[in-house]
């Protein structure tokens, strides 16, 4: 075999070679060269066996780098117990930031593996990029009574690896949500950056967090600017320009619903397959390759619009559109829902039949904070202001309902 990087005809291809004439893994070799690791592997080198007799023990006493980074990894859900180990996966774009954590977390006995596995159900070989550690070397670490690692160093760490800037606010996901609360408030209390709290499921208790203004995200970004500058990949995901784009999710619910009032037909209650497309612009992550997350966009419509309208009645299922559930009213709904989870929203589109569709575009997240719900959803919510205006009505339907009292 020729390796393409320096010419030299070799038995075989591994890391060892390739780190030597381009410091490149294997798994990077195959993306530069467009080649299926199928190609270049031999057998022997796949699905390898690991035993935690292969690593050494944890030293008496982590650094407190080694510690603050620990912590991060914590908060982020991305220590992994899987058998006897625990394991920190890592992109091949963010590889620099996995041997960044290292340096540190071989306090705890952690190496670094690029693992090839076959996978049947793509039929092809994977490369997995991943620290591991035994189990019993973290135990006690976990267990431990000492003060706990400094906040704004784990914070940092814990961002670099997977909070996501979206149209000028943070957003973290949490894996538990005790992280959550803990981060927020001392957010709070030490720095007053204010997050707001957003529940991304029902059946998971994992929480998400999202700075509450424009100025929070600036603030914390500002504070954590040099830590990240220092991780591999962190600040370049908050800062680099990139180009912007847009992207759209379609997705599908079947309701019913009648239009108060309405002249015609539609009057009568009917049904139909509504068509929503949702769409989001933004710069695209230089470290993920995305404008936001089809996994993650897909999850906060199901949450917020499928799942309150698939199979119901429009008219009951929101009181916003109690008096008119026109696809107008429901764009505008629809837009005030997504708005806290999707800052960069840009459009909808609603289709309620082939022909008829309606075009939405809403208010910023800041102008929404600032102005609150659009008026024109809540058309009943200032009856008291006309009462002196329907105190007439009493004339009429209060004194016949007395009448029809005495009679009774």
């Amino acid at each position: 075999m020729q390796c393409l990087e320096c010419g030299e005809t070799i038995y075989q291809l591994d890391n060892g070679h390739l780190l030597n004439c381009s410091s490149l893994t294997l798994q990077e070799y195959a993306i530069r060269h467009h080649l299926p690791l199928d190609m270049i592997l031999h057998s022997d080198q796949i699905n390898l066996p690991d035993h935690v007799d292969n690593y050494s023990r944890p030293v008496a006493r982590p650094t407190e780098a080694a510690r603050q980074t620990l912590l991060g990894l914590r908060w982020s859900g991305l220590l992994q117990e899987r058998d006897a180990f625990v394991e920190v996966p890592g992109e091949v774009r963010r590889l620099d930031l996995l041997l960044w954590a290292l340096d540190y977390l071989s306090d705890y006995g952690f190496q670094f593996h690029q693992d090839y596995e076959y996978r049947a159900d793509s039929h092809r070989v994977v490369a997995k990029n991943r620290l591991r550690v035994p189990l019993r070397n973290l135990v006690n670490e976990w267990a431990t009574p000492e003060p706990p690692p400094a906040f704004l160093g784990a914070l940092a760490v814990y961002m670099a690896h997977v909070a996501e800037w979206h149209a000028g606010y943070l957003f973290m996901a949490f894996s538990r949500p005790i992280y959550a609360e803990s981060v927020r408030e001392q957010l709070a209390r030490d720095f007053n950056i204010q997050c707001q709290q957003l529940k991304l499921s029902d059946s998971s208790d994992e929480l998400l967090l999202r700075t509450q203004t424009l100025a929070d995200g600036i603030k914390l970004l500002d504070l954590l600017k040099s830590r990240l500058i220092a991780i591999p990949t962190a600040w370049e995901r908050f800062k680099a320009e990139t180009p912007q784009a847009s992207v759209t999710k379609e997705l599908v619910f079947d309701s019913a619903h009648f239009i108060t009032d309405h002249p015609a037909k539609c009057s009568n209650l009917h049904g139909g397959r509504y068509v929503l497309q949702v769409e989001v612009t933004g710069r695209i992550d230089p470290v993920t390759g995305c404008v936001v997350d089809y996994g993650y966009l897909k999850q906060v419509v199901n949450q917020l619009i499928i799942e309150r309208f698939d199979h119901h009645h429009l008219n009951y299922a929101a009181e916003e559109l109690a008096w008119r559930s026109s696809t107008e009213m429901l764009c505008v709904y629809i837009w005030e829902q997504l708005i806290d989870y999707l800052p960069g929203l840009s459009g909808i589109r609603l289709y309620e039949t082939t022909n008829s569709w309606c075009d939405y575009q809403g208010r910023t997240l800041a102008e929404q904070q600032a102005a609150g719900s659009d008026p024109v959803l809540h058309p009943f919510k200032n009856l008291p202001a006309q009462a002196a205006n329907r105190k007439r009505l009493l004339n009429k339907f209060g004194q016949s309902t007395v009448a029809a009292c005495q009679v009774n």
